[in-house]
C-alpha cells in the first residue's frame, strides 16, 4: 500500500536532499524523520516536507493515510467531558 521505506531514500537521495536537511526544515530531529519515514510514528509536517522534496504526491506516498482516511488523525485518548456536579470536593 505505502510506498516502501527504501523507496523513498531513494526518491530524496535521487533530488540530492538528506533526512537531516528535511529535519531542519521541519524544526525536528533526524530520528523523528526516519521514524516517519520507516511508518512508526507520523508527522503531517514531515511527510509534507518529504513530498515537495522529492516531487512526489503525498497520497501516493502514504496512501493509507491521505486517500483512505482523508489524512492524519491526531493519536491520543479522546476528551473526557465532566457532567456538572461530579467534581471532586
Amino acid at each position: 500500500m505505502d510506498m516502501k521505506p527504501e523507496d523513498i531514500r531513494v526518491a530524496l537521495f535521487r533530488t540530492g536532499i538528506s533526512q537531516a536537511e528535511i529535519a531542519r526544515q521541519c524544526e525536528v530531529s533526524p530520528p523523528t524523520v526516519c521514524k516517519v519515514i520507516d511508518g512508526v510514528s507520523v508527522s503531517h509536517k514531515v511527510r509534507t516536507a518529504i513530498a515537495d522534496a522529492t516531487g512526489i504526491d503525498i497520497r501516493r506516498l502514504w496512501p493509507s493515510t491521505y486517500i483512505m482516511h482523508g489524512g492524519p488523525r491526531k493519536a491520543g485518548r479522546p476528551k473526557t467531558v465532566k457532567e456538572p456536579g461530579n467534581y471532586p470536593r
